[in-house]
C-alpha cells in the first residue's frame, strides 16, 4: 500500500494532499493507473470513495471538495494497477486526519447562487406562462372587435403580436442558460468502462462534441478534454459513451461533460410542454425495472430524473402520490385515462423544441435501416409519427408520394441523394448549440 496522504492547502470544504505513489515498487510490466481515495467523518459515518485516474508513474496530487466546513475527517488511499489485462488493487494507506476550516466555502456560495438563479428563472417561466395566458385573452378580445377596428386599431394588434414574440424570444434564452448551466458538467469526467466507449474524436467544441452524440447510434453522453501545451489548448478529445453519465463522476480539470438526454428535454418551452405532456393518462407498462422515485413534486423533476436513468424514454407521474415511474418504451405498452396521472415522452420535448430547420437534410434519404414505412401528410407529421414510434431514431420523407420511412439508426446505414426527399434525426433537434 502506498503511505498516508500528506495534507497539502486545507481551505473551507477542500483540502489538497500530496500521494507518493511514485515511491511503491513495482515489479516490470505492471504499471500505476488508478487512485482509489476513501474520506469519512471521524465523528462517525459512511465512507465517500471516488477514483482518480494517475496521468504518469509518479507521485500526484488531490484534491477533495466535497467536505463539510468545520469537521474532522479521516482519509485513506488505495493503489489500483494494470497487469495484462487484470485490475489489481493494494489495501488501503494508513490515514490521515484533517479538520477544515469554518468559513463558506466559494464553491459552495457559486452553487448557492446558482440554485437561486435556477429557482428564479422557474418563478419567471411561472409568471411568463401567466403573462401568456393573459395575452391569449387579450387577443381573443381583440379578434371579436376586428370588424369594427379602424386602422388604427390594427397597428395596436400588430404591436401586440411583436410584444408577445418579443417576450417568447426571451424565454428562449433563459430555457438556453438554465440548459447550459444544468446539462454542462465543467471540470467533471464522465468515465466510462471500455466497452462502453463508442469512440474518442478531436472536435472544436463542447457544441461540435454534443451534435458528434447525437448523430453516433447508441450515444448518451459525451465528454470533453481540452488538452493543454502551456497556457495553449492544443486540441480537445471527444470521448462519445453509451451511459447517460459515465460509470463514475470524476473530478478532472480541462474536462467538460453532458448527458444528451438532459438536452433533450431541459430547455423546452411552454409551449412544448404543454404540447407533450398527457394529462390524465398513464403510460401502462414498459417500466425500467427498480427505478420508481416517490416525493416529487411536479412532473418536471420526475423528467429530470428520468434524463439520469439509463433506458428511460418517457415517464409517468402521479400528482397524489408524487410518484414517478420511468418507462423504457416512449408510450408505455399501453395507454390508460387514469386521474391524477400525467405522462410525458421525452422525444416529443426533443422534438418540438425549433430545431427542425437546422436539422434537416433536404434532398438526402436515409437507408439501410428501416423499421417501418407510414403515408404521411406533411414532414412535421412524419416526424410526430416517429417520435411514438419505439426504435424509430430518424426519419426520411417524400412530399410527392407522402411517403415516410423510420429508420433504426440516427443517420441510417448510408446517406443517398435523392431529388424530392429530406431526412432528420431526432435527437439532432435536441441539442441546443451554444
Amino acid at each position: 500500500a502506498p503511505a498516508a496522504p500528506i495534507p497539502g492547502q486545507i481551505q473551507d470544504n477542500r483540502a489538497r494532499f500530496q500521494v507518493n505513489v511514485g515511491d511503491v515498487t513495482l515489479p516490470d510490466g505492471v504499471n500505476r493507473e488508478l487512485l482509489s481515495i476513501k474520506y469519512v467523518k471521524t465523528a462517525g459515518g459512511d465512507p465517500v470513495y471516488f477514483i482518480q485516474r494517475l496521468q504518469d508513474q509518479g507521485n500526484t496530487e488531490i484534491d477533495i471538495a466535497n467536505f463539510e466546513s468545520g469537521t474532522s475527517y479521516s482519509v485513506q488511499v488505495k493503489l489500483l494497477v494494470r497487469f495484462g489485462g487484470r485490475l489489481l488493487g493494494s489495501a488501503f494507506s494508513d490515514a490521515v486526519t484533517i479538520v477544515t476550516t469554518e468559513t463558506g466555502s466559494p464553491i459552495d456560495n457559486l452553487q448557492d447562487t446558482i440554485s437561486n438563479f435556477q429557482a428564479s428563472s422557474r418563478q419567471s417561466l411561472d409568471q411568463a406562462r401567466d403573462q401568456k395566458e393573459t395575452l391569449k385573452s387579450q387577443i381573443i378580445d381583440v379578434e371579436n372587435r376586428l370588424h369594427e377596428v379602424t386602422t388604427s386599431g390594427e397597428e395596436k394588434i400588430a404591436l401586440l403580436n411583436k410584444s408577445t414574440s418579443n417576450n417568447f424570444a426571451g424565454l428562449q434564452q433563459t430555457s438556453n442558460v438554465l440548459q447550459q448551466s444544468r446539462c454542462h458538467k465543467d471540470g467533471i469526467e464522465f468515465w466510462e468502462n471500455t466497452v462502453d466507449i463508442i469512440a474518442t474524436v478531436r472536435v472544436n467544441s463542447m457544441s461540435e462534441c454534443s451534435a458528434r452524440c447525437a448523430d453516433t447510434d447508441g450515444c448518451a453522453a459525451a465528454s470533453v478534454e481540452f488538452v493543454h501545451s502551456g497556457s495553449q489548448i492544443t486540441s480537445r478529445n471527444c470521448q462519445l459513451g453509451r451511459t447517460r453519465n459515465g460509470a463514475y463522476f470524476w473530478g478532472q480539470k480541462n474536462h467538460i461533460s453532458t448527458n444528451l438526454f438532459c438536452q433533450l428535454s431541459e430547455a423546452s418551452t411552454i409551449d412544448t410542454w404543454q404540447k407533450c405532456i398527457v394529462k390524465n393518462k398513464d403510460f401502462n407498462g414498459g417500466d425500467v425495472p427498480s427505478t420508481v422515485g416517490d416525493g416529487f413534486s411536479s412532473i418536471e423533476e420526475c423528467v429530470a430524473y428520468c434524463q439520469r436513468v439509463n433506458g428511460c424514454v418517457s415517464v409517468t407521474y402521479a400528482r397524489q402520490t408524487k410518484n414517478c415511474y420511468p418507462k423504457n418504451r416512449r408510450n408505455g405498452n399501453q395507454l390508460l385515462s387514469v386521474s391524477n396521472v400525467d405522462s410525458v415522452n421525452l422525444m416529443c420535448l426533443g422534438a418540438n423544441r425549433g430545431g427542425r430547420d437546422r436539422c434537416t437534410k433536404e434532398g438526402v434519404r436515409f437507408t439501410g435501416s428501416l423499421v417501418s414505412t407510414s403515408t404521411r401528410d406533411t414532414f412535421e407529421a412524419c416526424v410526430a409519427w416517429c417520435v411514438n414510434l419505439d426504435g424509430c431514431e430518424a426519419v426520411s420523407y417524400n412530399s410527392s408520394s407522402r411517403s415516410c420511412e423510420a429508420n433504426r439508426k440516427r443517420l441510417g446505414d448510408s446517406e443517398q441523394a435523392q431529388s424530392g426527399w429530406k431526412s432528420l434525426n431526432i435527437y439532432c433537434q435536441g441539442i441546443q448549440h451554444f
